[in-house]
């Protein structure tokens, strides 16, 4: 008779990954693979697969350990009490508390595969031995500085949020700029590091993001805000002007990194933006690489979608949604910086120093307080989905909620967008062509399915050449590539887009944008794995911004993979126009729907301790 595990692998409820793991573990231990130890051995294993860094033992509480359309939730294991449940798994020679060198760590009510076990605490230590105070701050040069880079009058009943965020990271080693878009995340990483040039002129500083598209497009910003900030001449020549994949950064080829707390970077200070796309074991690797007094400064939207691979690092470190405020000698050092009122600073009273990492921008420049995409933006964190919902439905055409009329994606839907596509396929030139493509995306929620990428960029593919039939594989003038896998030689990267485009010669060739808006054409034989991209999930949108954007949510049992940070990122991705795909019971269920990804990351820097 097959083992519960078996059906389960069988029946593609869990991966053979997790099967295999728990008959090792049920081997190694002499029990059989019906036992609680090899359920909880696969559970670990599968959750961690699905974004969790571990299992919280209480969550699982009289509750079946996995979910299945074949199997019964009466006939599931279910999970014990914490205590009954730590004394089966530790009665196994294959589970260890922290520190063991044992497949599975049990951490206080935590159950983590080893590897990731030591990843958290690691990241955990060399974060917080960095939110001590600097010493020796000079905060009267810091505050003539500061005022040097925000010359304009503020009333002294506000708070520049950009200006506390400068401030903040003139005075700690380690910190968190979080904002939605268009808050200033870049120009206020510039007048930090303009600020910090100001005072160590040699300061080794490096530039970095998760994905090359999200490099380039940091690049970019930089270059922009430099020009545009009251910065000194000389500074801003100091400030960097390339930045890099992390990848590239660390070294990584063969699968390896090459550098490690063995071979550190050189390196003073360390941004890195888009940093809720940072997932654990990269967070891991990034800092390991850094020496013991090299700065730290993340950028991102700690409100976007948390990394594809397991963990939430962004969120874990700014405390998922809390409010931010700082301790009163922060307070103290931050007023005198700001030349403020210290009751103009939020005050918390905690024992945690990670509260005083974290600067929360508040003030959106792309969208006004009477903006629609701003207020629904607003309604999606809140979770108030029936608010989301009525704007939705009263606003003007350039931004609603469609239902559609069956199990597929709507032609009406696709009429939406398909005069921005024509107008690519009908430049003249491949420069107008990449320009016309950057002003409309269709975002889904899931790779295949009948609303999922896969299925958006077939039914666009055949209408814009209705002529003929597209396959997926096909090439032709006009078809818009995303680039799926790293190819440093050719300076392409996961998450770039180009168009493939015919030239004089009739020569299809590849063409990207390059440094300057130069174009690049490259062989369509030599590149690396692409995809067609009329279409892109919304996780391979994020830090991109279009004019309109076409979201499309599933149906039916797909629709729970939609959740408040999909919406909001997706929401987000257009500047003026967006028109949502979806039955309106689905779009306000996945209003409500907050992600939560089991971690100890935030309970070790000490978001736990309020």
């Amino acid at each position: 008779m097959k083992s519960l595990l078996k059906i389960l692998v069988d029946n593609g409820d869990i991966s053979p990954l997790s099967y295999f793991f728990a008959s090792f573990i049920a081997e190694h231990s002499a029990v059989t693979s019906d036992s609680l130890l090899a359920y909880s051995a696969a559970l670990v294993s599968q959750n961690n697969q699905n974004g969790d860094v571990c299992v919280v033992l209480e969550d699982y509480l009289g509750r079946p350990l996995f979910t299945s359309g074949h199997v019964s939730p009466e006939d599931m294991p279910r999970g014990l009490d914490v205590k009954q449940w730590r004394q089966a798994l530790l009665e196994s020679t294959c589970t260890g508390s922290p520190g063991d060198e044992t497949p599975l760590i049990l951490d206080d009510d935590r159950l983590y595969l080893n590897r990731y076990w030591h990843y958290e605490s690691r990241v955990a230590h060399l974060i917080s031995s960095r939110l001590q105070p600097l010493p020796d701050n000079n905060l009267d040069i810091l505050s003539s500085q500061l005022a040097l880079l925000f010359p304009e009058p503020t009333s002294q009943h506000s708070l520049n949020s950009q200006a506390l965020g400068v401030a903040l990271a003139a005075i700690r080693r380690f910190v968190v700029i979080s904002g939605g878009p268009g808050t200033g995340k870049t120009t206020t990483v510039v007048k930090i590091l303009a600020l910090l040039l100001s005072q160590h002129p040699s300061m080794r500083i490096k530039l970095a993001a998760p994905t090359g598209k999200a490099a380039a497009r940091m690049m970019e910003s930089i270059q922009v805000c430099k020009t545009n900030s009251h910065i000194d001449p000389a500074i801003r020549e100091l400030i960097p002007q390339q930045a890099s994949t992390i990848h590239r950064l660390l070294g990584y080829s063969n699968n390896r990194f090459q550098h490690s707390a063995n071979n550190p970077l050189a390196v003073d200070c360390l941004v890195i933006d888009e940093a809720s796309m940072l997932d654990l074991t990269l967070t891991f690797r990034l800092l390991d690489a850094l020496p013991e007094q090299a700065r730290v400064i993340l950028l991102g939207d700690r409100d976007q979608l948390a990394s594809v691979a397991a963990g939430n690092v962004l969120g874990d470190i700014t405390g998922h949604g809390r409010e931010v405020g700082y301790s009163s000698l922060t307070r103290k050092e931050l007023a005198n910086i700001l030349v403020c009122p210290e009751q103009n600073l939020p005050q918390i009273k905690s024992p945690a120093s990670i509260y005083d990492s974290v600067a929360l921008l508040t003030h959106s420049y792309r969208f006004t307080q009477d903006s629609d995409i701003g207020q629904l933006a607003s309604l999606i964190n809140a979770g108030d989905g029936d608010s989301a919902a009525a704007l939705l439905a009263n606003t003007s055409t350039d931004l609603r909620l469609q239902a559609p009329a069956g199990r597929f994606i709507d032609a009406s839907a696709l009429d939406w967008v398909i005069d921005s596509f024509l107008s690519v396929i009908n430049s003249k030139t491949v420069a107008q062509a990449l320009d016309a493509f950057d002003r409309a995306r269709i975002l889904c929620a899931i790779h295949s399915g009948p609303f999922g990428v896969d299925q958006a960029n077939r039914l666009i593919s055949n209408r814009v050449h209705p002529d003929r039939v597209i396959g997926p594989d096909d090439d032709y003038h006009g078809k818009p590539i995303l680039i799926t896998a790293n190819s440093y030689e050719l300076n392409l990267f996961n998450g770039d887009t180009g168009l493939l485009w015919r030239n004089e010669d009739g020569e299809l060739r590849a063409c990207f944008r390059g440094e300057g808006r130069d174009i690049r054409s490259l062989p369509i034989n030599s590149l690396p794995v692409h995809t067609t991209a009329w279409a892109m999930t919304v996780h391979k949108s994020q830090g991109s911004e279009y004019d309109s954007v076409l979201l499309i949510l599933p149906d039916g049992e797909e629709s729970t993979s939609v959740s408040r940070e999909l919406l909001y990122t997706g929401v987000t991705r257009s500047r003026r126009n967006l028109l949502i795909q979806s039955h309106s019971k689905i779009f306000i269920a996945a209003c409500k729907k907050l992600t939560q990804r089991s971690s100890g990351l935030a309970k070790k820097l000490g978001w736990e301790q309020l």
